[in-house]
């Protein structure tokens, strides 16, 4: 029989979601502290010839969502910090039962949340490990039954945030398997979004009409597209491509 769910375990959910945000913002904030080019670097671009560089630029897909620059992917980031309040205030403020054991993966995923954008940038590997784990957390519990009023559904809330989980997680993927298996970046980037793409339709179907999780996915990815399409025209047309891919998984479940 589920209980009310006790204060421990909402004043658990409610601190693991502050110090995701928290963690998040600051994260953010630091890497836009530290942004700049060191001054012997900076005379090395200026003085190396630039006529015949065909070198495509390198995009920073991970810093689009855990250091966002446009509008629209700031307001990503916190319509995420946004969804993962509302959850845990619904949660800490309902009367009606709840199940304490669904939300133990989430404070656990928010809690790594919290650590793991720190540690990736120094160890990539044990930093994507951390964000699967994240990742996993967040699906699981947006995957779970959720009392709402006299309904039980699933959140869309947690799907929302899962959405950029995974987002943030494909473009760390790309930026390892470039490292490790000494790929070009746009194939290490095809190769993760295609992944994400398959992955995302397969968990939307599973969703059903709780569409918070595709509407981040799409989201973050017209933001990749609109960021890569003067850079990188590969990254861009596939990240098209995949968008298509997650709108008629969309359209399926809606109708």
């Amino acid at each position: 029989r589920c209980l009310p769910m006790s204060r421990a375990c909402a004043s658990l959910l409610i601190l693991a979601t502050l110090a995701f945000i928290a963690s998040t913002l600051g994260f953010a904030l630091h890497m836009n502290a530290s942004v700049g080019i060191p001054a012997d670097e900076a005379a090395r671009i200026l003085a190396a010839p630039r006529f015949f560089d065909t070198a495509p630029a390198q995009v920073d897909l991970s810093g689009m969502f855990l250091n966002p620059q446009g509008i629209g992917m700031r307001a990503l980031l916190v319509m995420t910090w946004a969804a993962l309040a509302y959850h845990a205030l619904r949660c800490a403020l309902s009367h009606a039962p709840a199940n304490e054991t669904a939300q133990v993966p989430l404070i656990a995923a928010l809690a790594l949340g919290a650590v793991w954008p720190w540690i990736a940038p120094a160890h990539p590997l044990p930093g994507l490990l951390l964000a699967a784990m994240t990742l996993a957390g967040l699906l699981r519990a947006a995957m779970q039954q959720q009392r709402q009023g006299s309904e039980v559904g699933r959140s869309s809330a947690l799907g929302f945030a899962a959405g950029w989980a995974l987002l943030v997680w494909l473009s760390m993927l790309a930026a390892l398997l470039q490292d490790r298996l000494d790929l070009s970046q746009p194939a290490a980037a095809v190769i993760a979004i295609l992944i994400g793409a398959v992955a995302a339709v397969s968990l939307q179907l599973r969703l059903g009409r709780r569409i918070g999780f595709s509407v981040a996915l799409i989201w973050g990815l017209i933001g990749v597209a609109a960021g890569t399409v003067t850079t990188d025209a590969t990254i861009a047309t596939v990240t098209v491509l995949a968008i298509a891919i997650i709108a008629v998984a969309l359209v399926r479940v809606t109708t």
